[in-house]
């Protein structure tokens, strides 16, 4: 999944830092399925109601370290890697379609032994955990989407100048994209900095982008939802997007986080833990 072996040791080496930051013993394993192996990192009660967190792209499931503290009191997470996206997961067979993801997801569950579970994503995770939610309501039991990528709006033309610059050789100009685009705390130097930059070393295999959910689609999400958009969003207007959901989606919740980009997570950690413990009710 590695264009070099001194690519993939760069990548790795801040990985595991990033990882380091996650306050409280972690359990890591790779799971089977058709599409290959999935890299998952859990902690919490092994007896506890199971939540899964699918992070942003190119974050992998180490991303959660602000939020797994509170989160893990009251259940076993399942932090994954995307498989296809940067991460320790080894994509064997690539995913091409929205239905694959929700193949690969249903075998992860079996995998686990879960027949339902909580599930949380964020950005792209988001995609796919509405995504889930709508095909196999069956395996959801509470829905969680921070920053959801695409699923309510699309996307604006701003966005796509940011991430355009990000890929512009100069790591000054590449820390500012991060910055405005996904979230303040973003210092050079970090694990989590240095993770994303380092994953220009990953040879990716995500072909299914993130596409704007139908009003009827909307109208069929079955469980309870939760939807947590940044203040400051740059990926479409928060506050439409969550207008919309507001509209049509049967049983949700919405909220701005105030001061938060689209990286929510790492800018607002305390709004957002507090409404995740709320919402799922631990």
């Amino acid at each position: 999944m590695f264009k070099s072996p001194k690519g993939q040791a760069l990548y790795l080496a801040a990985y595991n830092a990033t990882l380091s930051l996650w306050p409280l013993p972690v359990e890591s394993f790779d799971l089977p399925t058709r599409f290959g192996t999935t890299h998952v990192n859990a902690c919490g009660p092994a007896g506890a109601p199971p939540v899964l967190l699918l992070h942003a792209v190119a974050m992998s499931s180490t991303m959660w370290y602000p939020n797994v503290a509170n989160l893990s009191r009251s259940y076993r997470l399942y932090a994954l890697d995307t498989i296809g996206d940067a991460g320790k997961s080894i994509c064997k067979r690539s995913l091409r379609t929205a239905s694959d993801f929700v193949d690969w997801l249903n075998e992860v569950y079996t995998a686990l032994g879960l027949e339902t579970a909580h599930i949380v994503g964020m950005s792209y995770g988001g995609f796919l955990a509405l995504n889930l939610a709508l095909s196999t309501p069956e395996r959801v039991t509470k829905l969680v989407l921070l920053a959801p990528a695409g699923s309510l709006l699309p996307f604006r033309i701003q966005f796509y100048l940011l991430t355009a610059a990000f890929f512009l050789p100069l790591r000054a100009v590449k820390l500012a994209v991060l910055r405005r685009e996904f979230a303040m705390p973003i210092v050079d130097g970090a694990p989590v900095v240095e993770q994303l930059l380092m994953g220009t070393h990953f040879r990716g295999d995500l072909h299914v982008f993130p596409r704007v959910f139908t009003d009827r689609e909307l109208r069929h999400v079955k469980v309870p939802t939760l939807i947590l958009l940044g203040e400051h969003e740059v990926i479409y207007d928060p506050r439409t997007a969550l207008n919309r959901a507001a509209a049509l989606i049967p049983n949700v919740e919405t909220a701005l986080v105030p001061g938060a980009r689209h990286g929510l997570t790492l800018d607002q950690p305390q709004v957002v833990n507090a409404r995740l413990t709320a919402f799922l009710g631990g």
